[in-house]
């Protein structure tokens, strides 16, 4: 939400123009920063603790316990809700989608799919394979398997 912020335009009670300069400058900088802080502080507390130790995103799904077949995974293939499998795991990365270095394409490109092959590419770093469970839901299977 935005506030009205109402400075003085004229020096008051002994402010100096410069004093007023400074603290416009200083108003609209956090006013500006502050979305810059809320990303940082994101990508920060991914990086932070053990791996997979982050909140996972898919509980509703399962949390990561849940079972899935191909044919489920590939209903998953837009942009506000896409699946990929990640050697035999299936990931939720819907609400990472927009936040991904690489671009949204890169992403889309495997959307309900087996995304094994593009993921262990040489332009992930090492850190990203333990930052990925935090999206985990559940593993692939078989459709006999899930029937049991």
């Amino acid at each position: 939400t935005w506030h009205r912020l109402s400075l003085p335009t004229a020096p008051t009670r002994g402010m100096s123009d410069q004093t007023t300069l400074a603290l416009t400058f200083l108003v609209v900088a956090l006013v500006l920063a502050l979305p810059v802080l809320k990303f940082l502080g994101k990508q920060l507390g991914q990086l932070g603790g053990a791996p997979g130790s982050g909140t996972v995103v898919g509980t509703s799904y399962g949390g990561g316990d849940g079972l899935f077949t191909l044919a489920e995974v590939s209903k998953h293939n837009t942009s506000s809700d896409v699946w990929v499998v990640i050697k035999h795991k299936v990931y939720d990365l819907s609400e990472f989608i927009d936040e991904h270095p690489g671009g949204i394409q890169a992403i889309m490109k495997r959307a309900g799919s087996d995304a094994t092959t593009g993921f262990f590419g040489p332009q992930h770093p090492s850190r990203v394979h333990d930052m990925i469970d935090e999206y985990l839901i559940g593993k692939l299977v078989l459709e006999t398997e899930k029937d049991e």
